[in-house]
């Protein structure tokens, strides 16, 4: 998308970030970088030789104000909130949501992509589904520039960023904390960093306790098994007693 400076100061501001601006054009969302990345940029490039990523907030088209690079063009999903703001919707919303992230990070990963920023406030869901945002922090696999955004570790003070991993582990912690209302990105994060070795013990004794367990225990080995797929929660979700009870359980553990 080209616009003069002028057509460009004429768009309605939606929202300004510490690293960009927003401004809405006929459905678009249009943000321009305060600092000009050429290694994003790059990224963007090899990302648009790909069919689009249906549902998704990736770009759609670069935007050039006058003759130079300024940012992108994505869509706006302008009624859709994120994640930590899900509570309205129903389970059955929750779970449409979850899917459909699922498949667009899949197809992300299909690229030789990794997202590199995977958290709750990147995850949106409306009526319609659920939406990945702001690839800003993509990176190839085996890319030596990993995101050090909310990176894992465990009690025994290991550290993970293997970005393919993480991505999987923490969309997990994005669709635990829709389900059951509860940040858990929040309650676990300390100083840019999620300490999952609280994960196992909130869902002890929980039907899904195992899942968990074992999905948090192959981040820091080298098991081929990454983390249960979105699908094996389903039927322990939909369970609505059994749900219920989980849940219980849970927001007591959370209250201590």
């Amino acid at each position: 998308m080209n616009l003069t400076k002028k057509e460009y100061s004429s768009l309605e501001l939606v929202y300004v970030s510490r690293t960009a601006e927003f401004r809405r054009k006929d459905g678009f969302l249009l943000k321009k970088y305060i600092y000009s990345n050429p290694l994003v940029k790059s990224k963007f490039d090899y990302l648009l030789f790909f069919p689009h990523i249906d549902g998704s907030g990736e770009l759609l088209d670069e935007l050039f104000i006058g003759e130079f690079f300024q940012g992108i063009v994505t869509k706006e999903f302008k009624d859709a909130v994120p994640f930590s703001k899900g509570k309205e919707f129903s389970i059955t919303e929750k779970i449409k949501a979850c899917l459909d992230i699922n498949r667009q990070l899949s197809m992300l990963h299909s690229y030789n992509m990794c997202f590199n920023d995977m958290h709750i406030d990147n995850l949106l869901i409306d009526k319609s589904g659920g939406h990945l945002i702001d690839f800003d922090e993509i990176d190839y696999f085996g890319g030596s520039s990993y995101s050090s955004k909310y990176r894992l570790v465990n009690s025994n003070g290991n550290i993970f960023s293997d970005s393919f991993k993480v991505d999987l582990y923490k969309s997990m912690i994005c669709y635990l904390s829709l389900f059951y209302n509860i940040d858990l990105e929040k309650l676990l994060k300390y100083n840019g960093i999620l300490n999952v070795s609280v994960v196992p013990y909130l869902f002890e004794n929980t039907s899904i306790g195992e899942l968990v367990s074992s999905a948090t225990k192959n981040m820091f080995t080298n098991d081929k098994e990454l983390v249960p797929n979105i699908k094996d929660f389903l039927p322990f979700i939909l369970d609505e007693e059994r749900f219920n009870y989980d849940l219980d359980k849970i927001k007591k553990k959370v209250k201590r």
